[in-house]
């Protein structure tokens, strides 16, 4: 092995990959990670296997300085654009013979600089000394050079190294990735490393995407950055645009997606004429316009009066007569007076429920789209009706498989839509409160019907043209709220979810309350029926930015409701944790 080592180092024979990594908010690569490899016929060639085998053979220094000599000459070679992230494993900085500046030589050979490059600390081992590589790596700030924490999560001290070195980024280990969109596990650990990242202005970089599925999750996380077979292998050469475009497509896609399902976005055209114009002169517009079907009618301030149709022009003046009888009669005389309206900022689903209703009584083609200061645009109903079919079928491929509610990702987009409309609403959370314990007892069967009364509870009493029903999970459901009357609504929630799962027990548990089981630690216990634990929070306009930061807003709120036992409710206004039993109130500290 040490001859081996021997010839690579004197042949150069390390070549250097590189796997791109996406900037979220652009969709655009934001650097390069540079993975060394040995010759492709050699025992080597795994990068685990030329380290560990470096160290062994005191090699390792020679080994990862000809690794950054190869990384960053190829890097320029190539003339790749963004950073360069370089690894660098804490073994080398604890090398008597590291020799200090060496990298800085190489940038300045191939024409880069420190603010180019940023060091990847690759995870800790027992044996590492902290304080070493700490100063070291402080060593490397100070000449400019950003540092990343590499498999935050997995290593052997990696969260107290974070809190000690305060790296520019840190990278979650794609143990934490890998499925996340169903684990709610990792779904938590991810988050919490996210917000941790924020307050300590830190970027995150998940690493290890390979899946749609994960890649649709992370997207509604705050993470920065995101890197992973999913968008390309590590390669030699550029990655071909072609296999990335689908992503930017898709990235960019996302970021548009909550401001085109409003009505706003859903206007063809603006072309009108004035309430005194004459009907020859609207003709004469559609003629010059014949990929259009209706105008609207202004007022002086440009406010809409009416609507007129080609094809009602068209019919007036193909009677006998017709062009005489109406060419100079102001478009005011013709048109259609109190066409159907809708606010800008409507979503796609209230503008379909306005077109819905008024089609039992009037037979449209186009509506008008209106704001504050007046006409925005006309809108075509086919146009609504194909972006509908689109959301539902996008719903449905992401709603629960047992209650068919719409699951994490259409309930965060919804939410992101309420953001960007500047609305006021709440946001409740229901947990079933000792469900695994009747999942144990009665089995996965009973366990369902348990969620499915859940299910039918908020049905039942949300209002369905308003408030949205979600089961982001588990035991765990989602409503917003845009009732006025949504507390009297969640009370009627709870008393209908007692009466339906109470009769899901056994006569002798239903009479003792409960039933005694084996907690989690083997224990016999005693366990009450099931119950609800709600966390509601208020959210009005600018008070926060995305779906994540609602959720960590939950989090306290969600946890000082379990503390309860029975029925139990906590909002964000009240400085009491109120039972829904009406003859419960526990006064605990007022939640913010």
């Amino acid at each position: 092995m040490q001859q081996e080592l021997r010839t690579i180092l004197s042949q150069k024979a390390i070549s250097s990959l590189f796997q791109p990594i996406i900037d979220k908010a652009s969709g655009e690569i934001f650097a390069y990670e540079a993975l060394s490899r040995g010759p492709s016929n050699s025992v080597l060639h795994s990068p685990i296997q030329l380290i560990e085998q470096a160290q062994r053979h005191g090699l390792l220094n020679d080994v990862e300085l000809l690794c950054r000599h190869q990384a960053i000459k190829s890097f320029s070679k190539l003339g790749l654009s963004g950073k360069l992230f370089l690894n660098l494993s804490p073994q080398t900085l604890q090398q008597t013979g590291h020799q200090k500046g060496r990298t800085l030589e190489l940038l300045e050979e191939f024409g880069l600089s420190p603010s180019d490059v940023v060091i990847e600390l690759t995870e800790q081992h027992p044996g590492s000394d902290e304080t070493a590589v700490i100063e070291a790596l402080g060593y490397y700030q100070d000449m400019g050079f950003a540092i990343a924490l590499d498999d935050l999560g997995a290593g052997y001290s990696s969260l107290r190294l974070w809190s000690q070195l305060k790296p520019e980024f840190v990278k979650i280990d794609r143990h934490f990735i890998e499925n996340i969109e169903s684990d709610t596990v990792k779904q938590e650990f991810v988050r919490s490393f996210a917000e941790i990242a924020q307050s300590t202005n830190c970027k995150v970089i998940a690493e290890g995407v390979e899946t749609q599925a994960e890649f649709e999750y992370l997207c509604n996380l705050k993470i920065d950055y995101l890197q992973g077979y999913y968008f390309c292998k590590p390669q030699a050469n550029p990655p071909a645009s072609i296999r990335l475009s689908r992503v930017v497509r898709s990235l960019a896609g996302r970021r548009q997606n909550n401001q085109q399902l409003i009505a706003k976005n859903l206007a063809v055209h603006d072309v009108s004429v004035k309430l005194d114009q004459s009907v020859a002169a609207a003709v004469e517009l559609f003629l010059n316009r014949p990929a259009i079907n209706s105008i609207a009618v202004l007022d002086n301030q440009r406010k809409v009066v009416g609507i007129a149709y080609r094809g009602q022009l068209q019919g007036l003046f193909s009677q006998k007569f017709g062009r005489d009888l109406y060419a100079n009669r102001p478009i005011a005389a013709v048109m259609v007076q109190r066409p159907l309206m809708v606010d800008s900022s409507l979503s796609i689903e209230q503008v379909s429920r306005l077109v819905t209703s008024r089609a039992r009584y009037h037979q449209e083609d186009d509506f008008i789209v209106s704001d504050n200061s007046g006409f925005v645009g006309i809108g075509h109903v086919i146009d609504l009706l194909k972006q509908v079919t689109e959301l539902q079928l996008k719903q449905a491929r992401h709603a629960n498989p047992l209650t068919q509610l719409p699951g994490l990702i259409p309930i965060n987009d919804c939410i992101e839509q309420l953001l960007l409309q500047q609305k006021t609403f709440v946001v409740s959370h229901f947990d079933i409160d000792n469900f695994k314990p009747f999942n144990d007892v009665y089995g996965f069967s009973k366990g369902d019907e348990v969620i499915l009364a859940l299910s039918q509870s908020l049905a039942n009493h949300s209002h369905s043209s308003t408030d949205t029903v979600g089961h982001i999970g588990g035991d765990d459901f989602l409503v917003l709220w845009n009732s006025d009357d949504w507390q009297q609504r969640l009370q009627l929630i709870g008393d209908s979810f007692e009466t339906i799962s109470s009769e899901l027990y056994l006569p002798e548990h239903s009479e003792a309350g409960g039933f005694e089981c084996d907690d989690r630690y083997g224990q016999a216990r005693f366990f009450p029926m099931t119950s609800l634990s709600i966390a509601s929070l208020e959210i009005t306009p600018g008070k926060f930015n995305n779906a994540f930061e609602i959720s960590s807003a939950l989090s306290p709120l969600k946890s000082a409701a379990k503390q309860m036992r029975g029925n139990s409710k906590v909002f964000n206004k009240v400085e009491n944790v109120q039972s829904l039993n009406q003859n419960k109130t526990v006064r605990i500290m007022a939640t913010s």
